[in-house]
């Protein structure tokens, strides 16, 4: 299960400010599980993602695959 929490493929880098209480959870919950920070938020994050969709335009993923199509060839 704890390899649910692996960061997958190509990583990037973001700077956010949350409130205190969650940074302080966040640091008990990385000291406890022994999972990096980053490897717990990308996973709530993604979480987050998936149950709000509707946060995405309508063709978000049509774009995205799209857009890696055009990638691809050009390459």
């Amino acid at each position: 299960m704890r390899d649910d929490y692996k960061l997958n493929g190509p990583v990037g880098k973001l700077e956010i400010e949350v409130e205190k209480e969650v940074l302080e959870r966040l640091l008990a919950m990385e000291k406890h599980s022994k999972l990096s920070k980053s490897e717990l938020a990308n996973t709530a994050l993604k979480r987050f993602i998936s149950a709000h969709k509707d946060f995405l335009p309508a063709n978000y993923d049509q774009q995205q695959s799209h857009s890696k199509e055009s990638k691809v060839r050009s390459a």
